[in-house]
Formats: C-alpha cells, sequence, structure tokens
C-alpha cells in the first residue's frame, strides 16, 4: 500500500495544502522552499519577472502560410517553435518541433500545399512578460509545453521562452548565490 504524503502547511495562514503545489489553495503564498531558489542579491530567482530570461524575438507566420513554410523556418533558423498569427498579428496558434515529429514526419510528403492553420495547436496557452518565473515553470510542468509564447494586451506575440531559459537562468543564479 502507498503512502500518501503529508500535507505541507502554508507558513502565512496555516492552510494545509496537497504536497507538491507551489502556492497555498487559501492565501497564495509561495510554498517554495524560498532559502534554496534565491539568486544574486537575495531575491527569490523564482518570482521574478519573465522579462529577467531575456525572452527571444517570437518567429511568426500568417495563419496562411504552408507547412512548407513552417517547417524552413523551424529548420532554418534553429528554434522550437513559430507562432501563428491573424492579419491584426494577435496569436492564433502555435506550430513546434514536435508537431512536426508526430504530424509530419513519415505522414506528408508534399508539404506546400497543407497549410499550417490544419496542424497547429490553436489558441496556445500564453503568458505576459510580467508574469514570473515560478509561474511559466509551473505552466511548462503541468501541460508538458518546452515552450511558451509571450503576448501583449492586445494578444499580439512579443517574445518566446523555453524550458531551456528557465533552466539556464536557475543554473546562473545558483552560480552567483554566496
Amino acid at each position: 500500500m502507498a503512502s500518501v504524503p503529508a500535507p505541507v502547511l502554508c507558513l502565512a495562514c496555516g492552510h494545509e495544502n496537497i504536497a507538491g503545489v507551489d502556492a497555498c489553495a487559501e492565501c497564495g503564498h509561495s510554498l517554495v522552499r524560498e532559502e534554496h531558489l534565491e539568486g544574486e542579491h537575495g531575491h527569490n530567482a523564482l518570482t521574478q519577472t519573465l522579462q529577467v530570461l531575456k525572452p527571444r524575438r517570437p518567429e511568426c507566420l500568417p495563419r496562411s502560410a504552408s507547412l512548407a513554410e513552417a517547417v524552413t523556418l523551424l529548420k532554418g533558423r534553429n528554434v522550437g517553435c513559430v507562432l501563428i498569427s491573424d492579419a491584426q498579428g494577435r496569436l492564433v496558434g502555435i506550430f513546434t518541433e514536435r508537431d512536426v515529429l508526430y504530424r509530419v514526419a513519415g505522414l506528408i510528403e508534399d508539404l506546400d500545399p497543407i497549410p499550417i492553420e490544419s496542424l497547429m495547436t490553436p489558441r496556445p496557452t500564453t503568458l505576459k512578460i510580467t508574469d514570473t518565473v515560478d509561474r511559466a515553470l509551473h505552466l511548462m510542468g503541468l501541460h508538458g509545453f518546452r515552450h511558451v509564447p509571450l503576448v501583449d494586451e492586445q494578444g499580439r506575440p512579443v517574445g518566446i521562452i523555453s524550458f531551456r531559459d528557465i533552466v539556464c537562468y536557475i543554473e546562473e543564479s545558483f552560480a552567483r548565490t554566496p
């Protein structure tokens, strides 16, 4: 018989939380052990905004683009995803290297006539540049994402972050800690 992990008590309000959650369900206080995650100048590395990751400019295509254009862009720019936008520049989808492996490779020979819109993931989950690193990490872990688009208030792509960006940032934060 498997043992059930002990609940985690919130230090702010005393609420019992399920083991493994990052924030208290009652008050929202972080349950991450901050003393192990402090970066430069004593700031908690995971509660910094996504700006600290220096997000890359996203590679974007219009929804009218072909599968061939998307694959060429992925290969040519050596990126893990392409963002798909509408005529107003708003994000409407994402096409990733994982999509190429599972939806294209060995299944589709002529990429030119296939619209990217038919293979993209519509309405992808997004974050804003003002969201925190821990929020992005939680989202990626929860859904298995390797990339998360960053959008502005109008839903236009302004950046892209990857799981690798977060890992490198955390690694650098630990390296700077005395």
